[in-house]
């Protein structure tokens, strides 16, 4: 259980720079969004919408 969130946003980023992206937003923001997806607040479509508006490319 413990780690969970962690492991997915690390694979997250991963992914994402391996296509040449990166998160490009606050310590919070990033709290807050590894916090909604986690508690059912975010669906998927939440999610690509958060990333398109986070990422920067590398």
């Amino acid at each position: 259980m413990d780690g969970n969130k962690r492991t997915g946003y690390v694979l997250m980023r991963l992914v994402l720079m391996n296509f040449g992206k990166d998160i490009d937003a606050s310590h919070d923001e990033k709290y807050d969004l590894v916090i909604s997806v986690a508690s059912g607040k975010f669906d998927f479509e939440a999610i690509l919408e958060w990333v398109n508006q986070h990422t920067s490319n590398l």
